[in-house]
C-alpha cells in the first residue's frame, strides 16, 4: 500500500493526463457516431455491444500503452532502479504498484465507456439489459489489465518510451487493417484486438445483412482470458526479474 501512495504521489507532479483524456474523448465521439448509425438500422444491443468492442480494439491499445510509458519514464530517467538495487528492494514491487495504478485508470476508463454505451443504445429506444452491459464492462477491464501488464513490462525493460508506445500502435494499426477476418488461431497471437475477440457479442451473415446476437462461447473466452492474465503476470514476474535495468 506504501508503494501505491507513492505512486499516486508521483502523479501530482506529472502532466500527462491531457494526452489520456484527449485519446478517450476521440474514443467515444467515435463510438457514439458509429453506433447511433448503426442502431437505426438495427435496433439491436448487441450490435452496439459489438461496435464498441472493435473500436475499442483501435483506442484503448494506445491509450494503455501511453500510459505506461509515461509512467516509467520518470523512473528510467530518475535511476529508480539503481535506487532499488541500493537499498535491496524488489523491482516487482514497483511492478506491482504501477500495474495496480494502471487497473484502476483502466477500470475507470472501462467504466466510463459503459456508462456511455447505456446512455447511447438508450437515447435510441433499444432495450438493453444490465447482464450484458457488466459482461461488455467485465471483459473491457480484464481485457486492459491484460494489456496492462504486458505494456508495462515493456516499459520496465526497454528505457527508451517510444518502444511501448509504438508497440501499441502497431496493435491499433492491426485492428484496424482487419485482422478479425483472419482466422481465431492467429488472432490469438495479437492481444491488440482481444475486446473484440474475447466480447460477448458476435457477428454472423444473415440473408441481406449482418445478424447480431450472444456469443454461446463467451464463458469458455472469459476462463481463457483469467487464464491469460494470469500467465502475463507469472511471465513478467520472471522477465523483470532477469532483466538487467540498471
Amino acid at each position: 500500500m506504501l508503494n501505491l501512495g507513492l505512486e499516486f504521489t508521483k502523479l501530482k507532479r506529472r502532466s500527462f493526463l491531457l494526452s489520456l483524456i484527449v485519446i478517450i474523448i476521440v474514443e467515444l465521439v467515435w463510438i457514439s457516431v458509429v453506433i447511433n448509425h448503426e442502431l437505426a438500422n438495427t435496433h439491436e444491443a448487441y450490435n452496439a455491444i459489438f461496435d464498441m468492442a472493435y473500436i475499442t480494439d483501435l483506442i484503448l491499445p494506445l491509450f494503455i500503452s501511453v500510459l505506461a510509458s509515461r509512467l516509467l519514464e520518470m523512473e528510467h530517467l530518475g535511476k529508480t532502479f539503481k535506487l532499488l538495487q541500493t537499498s535491496n528492494e524488489s523491482p516487482w514491487q514497483l511492478f506491482k504498484a504501477k500495474l495496480i495504478l494502471m487497473t484502476i485508470f483502466t477500470f475507470v476508463v472501462s467504466w466510463l465507456q459503459t456508462i456511455f454505451l447505456k446512455f447511447i443504445i438508450q437515447a435510441a429506444q433499444v432495450k438493453v439489459t444490465p447482464a450484458q452491459l457488466s459482461l461488455s464492462l467485465l471483459t473491457t477491464f480484464l481485457v486492459c489489465i491484460f494489456l496492462s501488464c504486458l505494456h508495462l513490462c515493456l516499459a520496465f525493460i526497454y528505457q527508451k518510451a517510444n518502444v511501448t508506445v509504438v508497440t501499441g500502435l502497431i496493435g491499433s494499426f492491426l485492428s484496424f487493417v482487419g485482422i478479425s477476418a483472419l482466422p481465431l488461431p492467429i488472432r490469438f497471437f495479437v492481444p491488440w484486438q482481444y475486446f473484440s475477440m474475447m466480447g460477448i457479442a458476435k457477428r454472423i451473415t444473415g440473408a441481406h445483412t449482418y445478424l447480431f446476437q450472444y456469443d454461446s462461447s463467451y464463458p469458455l473466452k472469459l476462463v481463457a482470458l483469467l487464464l491469460i492474465i494470469l500467465l502475463a503476470i507469472f511471465v513478467s514476474k520472471k522477465l523483470i526479474g532477469k532483466a538487467d535495468l540498471l
